[in-house]
């Protein structure tokens, strides 16, 4: 209770005198309420009292830097070591805040540009200079500590981290089975899951064959061109898909129009609809997926004059059917979020050309794919936090 009543005489009288306090020659103290000369002030007191083996008065000034100026990476690495110093270490100590404590060290003690990163972002940094005399004082701390015996495998993470000797301990809670049971991993995979559950958008154009069977083969074969675009989440892709055929018929084929049969070579085809895909095995880059999907399908069977001023060839005519269709994809992922894929479809149609040839008969369409997917915010989340695929 003296110790106690005389810590807080001297930080009474310090504060209203402005005292400069010289042993050692890092105790100084200044006037201000503001959290830099708060954060100053304890971090020369908290090296003071260690100086002089005055834990209790190293507590004190801890519990009130914080009540002040809130927690701060610097007070929650000084707690950590501290507690493992006095063999009261528990994980109680942080909570999932402790992941972006974590990064904020990384970051401090990977910059090279240290003095403008600082002053730009004091309040970030808890008001303690970056690897000055705080941050030494720390190291020296964890040094220390590497020489202990550990009864709580984050004792060691933390030792290492703060002694600048595990440049990533992120990598190290994934990777080492020694942390599965802890908090911090508990806490890293929840913020992990939050990014990885976010879906993927992606967008690809497509080229390929169009292939009838039955007596829509009279048709021939034509190729397609296509864009692609959807979410991805998980195994599951949702893509809205939008194609066209062009080329003429191979044989010619009738149609009515207005009761009116004729017949014609003209053929102008096309796709759109809701494609699916669900992802069967995949390997490194490698993926191979089974397909779904339903749209509306159709022909022209009379190009749509416009040019000249008579009405009647304004309206076109066109057979159609509802497209259900499935079938198997490969895909192969380059770099930079790029990818190409291979497509196999059959496609059940039932082309309903009432009064012409009758057009009967499935289909056949095989894509060449290329495109791209990405998410921003997903993709800067996990790069954050060093995740591992």
């Amino acid at each position: 209770m003296i110790r106690i009543i005389s810590l807080w005489l001297v930080l009474f009288f310090s504060a209203a005198t402005g005292i400069s306090l010289t042993e050692p020659d890092t105790l100084k103290i200044e006037v201000t309420n503001d959290c830099e000369t708060i954060a100053y002030n304890s971090a020369n007191l908290i090296m003071y009292f260690y100086a002089i083996h005055d834990f209790d008065s190293l507590g004190i000034i801890l519990n009130d830097w914080e009540s002040k100026c809130g927690p701060s990476e610097p007070i929650v690495r000084t707690r950590i070591l501290f507690s493992i110093l006095a063999d009261t270490f528990s994980e109680q100590i942080y909570d999932s805040t402790m992941l972006d404590y974590i990064l904020n060290y990384m970051l401090r003690i990977d910059t090279t540009t240290n003095p403008d990163l600082y002053y730009n972002y004091a309040d970030y940094f808890g008001f303690v200079p970056i690897r000055d005399e705080y941050d030494l004082f720390t190291q020296s701390i964890a040094d220390e500590l590497l020489n202990y015996d550990f009864y709580h495998p984050m004792e060691l993470l933390f030792s290492e981290f703060y002694a600048n000797l595990l440049t990533d301990p992120l990598k190290e809670l994934q990777l080492t089975v020694d942390y599965q049971a802890t908090d911090i991993r508990k806490y890293y995979y929840r913020e992990v899951d939050k990014y990885r559950r976010k879906p993927y958008f992606s967008v690809a154009g497509y080229t390929g064959i169009w292939i009838p069977g039955g007596n829509a083969a009279l048709l021939g074969n034509h190729p397609v061109l296509g864009l692609q675009g959807g979410i991805w989440k998980d195994k599951m892709k949702y893509n809205a898909s939008f194609a066209f055929r062009f080329l003429k018929s191979k044989n010619e084929y009738s149609y009515t129009k207005d009761g009116i049969q004729d017949s014609t070579d003209y053929f102008l085809g096309g796709y759109i609809g809701i494609d699916l895909e669900r992802v069967l095995l995949r390997i490194k880059r490698n993926e191979l997926t089974v397909l779904a999907g339903v749209g509306f399908d159709g022909f022209e069977t009379i190009s749509t004059n416009t040019e000249d001023d008579s009405p009647d060839n304004d309206k076109g005519h066109s057979v159609n059917s509802i497209n259900t269709n499935f079938g198997i994809g490969y895909r192969y992922y380059l770099k930079n979020n790029l990818y190409v894929a291979l497509q196999g479809k059959y496609n059940i149609v039932n082309y309903n050309n009432q009064g012409g040839t009758n057009m009967s008969g499935d289909c056949i369409t095989i894509s060449l794919l290329v495109g791209g997917f990405g998410n921003a915010q997903k993709e800067i989340g996990l790069r954050e936090l060093r995740y591992i695929e």
